[in-house]
């Protein structure tokens, strides 16, 4: 394994180590399939960066430094450069295999067009962490990822653990295979330039496939005035014939701050199609949701108001196919975890 160690007071030091492990490469004294091990000592490390390499990679602040302590920021859009991998803070390319981030931040600091009106402005389209890679394993665990709009992006297989992620339209999507949060938070703020509707997901997942999936996770909300704020939201074109696009979202023992619609998804007032109808499988199935009031008080959600196309999962889906990470992952890339 190469180890590296980093220091902030360096400029542009995680390229720099970057730029030295592709040197290595290249000479032969490093093989493509060694492990490299990034130790990040704390800091902000103000750098757009990208990792592309098929290198297994770890990296993390130093043993004991709080996510807080290490921060990777910029400020970085669709309007200063085009496409997801140009835009954002960090970006795990499509040639890395297995990559573990572990007590960082992430924060793309890029705030909204003041003057729009619109609800999604793709100018200010400004991921913080971008997943490219199809067949390889990205596991984040106790990091920070903060943004606005299309704060992190997915591809593939991803598991989150203990993770908070915030933004407030669309700022998780992808079109992943599966896509697990475990005890994340995920945090719906409020737009910079007023009271504007939020939306937290937006599943893009590949047909047939399980999609995002939320385990033992909260989703809490900034109250809006006079819009309203949803769980997830559909473009409305995922069809039995489409590759991707599926609406694949399943939300287990969550807790949902009482600030979202009781619709839970927004399909535009049934304007937009939501494919597939939810089942255990696909499509949009919850488990045993709680509500959480302002004062901290926890009881059962009503479902009622949910969308008509949302499903929820029996006691015996729970235990054949939700009950343990295990059941979650054991088809994926990240093999039997215990």
């Amino acid at each position: 394994m190469l180890e590296l160690s980093v220091q902030a007071k360096s400029p542009a030091a995680i390229n720099t180590a970057i730029k030295k492990i592709k040197e290595m490469i290249s000479s032969g004294s490093v093989a493509r399939t060694s492990p490299i091990h990034i130790t990040l000592g704390p800091g902000i490390y103000r750098e757009l960066v990208k990792y592309n390499l098929p290198n297994p990679l770890l990296l993390e602040s130093v043993p004991g430094t709080k996510a807080s302590d290490c921060v990777i920021q910029a400020d970085n859009c669709e309007a200063f450069h085009h496409g997801a991998e140009n835009r954002a803070v960090f970006v795990l390319g499509p040639n890395t295999t297995n990559v573990k981030i572990k007590n960082i931040s992430i924060i793309n600091l890029h705030n909204k067009t003041p003057d729009s009106e619109l609800e999604f402005i793709p100018s200010d389209s400004a991921e913080a962490l971008v997943w490219s890679s199809l067949s390889g394993t990205l596991f984040a665990d106790g990091v920070r990822i903060e943004g606005r709009q299309n704060t992190l992006s997915l591809k593939g297989f991803s598991w989150f653990k203990d993770c908070r992620i915030s933004g407030d339209v669309d700022f998780i999507y992808g079109d992943v295979d599966t896509a697990f949060f475990e005890e994340c938070e995920i945090y719906l703020r409020d737009d910079n330039r007023g009271d504007f509707p939020g939306y937290a997901v937006k599943p893009q997942v590949l047909a047939g496939k399980p999609g995002f999936i939320f385990m033992n996770s909260r989703f809490t909300c900034e109250k809006r005035k006079k819009t309203r704020a949803f769980v997830c939201r559909t473009d409305g074109l995922g069809k039995s014939d489409s590759p991707k696009g599926w609406d694949s979202i399943a939300f287990v023992n969550c807790f949902f701050s009482e600030n979202f619609d009781g619709e839970l998804a927004w399909d535009d007032d049934m304007q937009k199609e939501i494919y597939p109808r939810g089942n255990a499988e696909t499509g949009i199935r919850e488990y045993n949701s709680k509500v959480v009031s302002k004062g901290g008080k926890v009881s059962d959600a009503d479902t009622t108001r949910r969308n008509i196309k949302s499903y929820l999962m029996t006691e015996d889906d729970y235990f054949a196919r939700y009950a343990s990470r295990f059941l979650i992952l054991h088809d994926t890339p990240f093999g039997e975890i215990e």
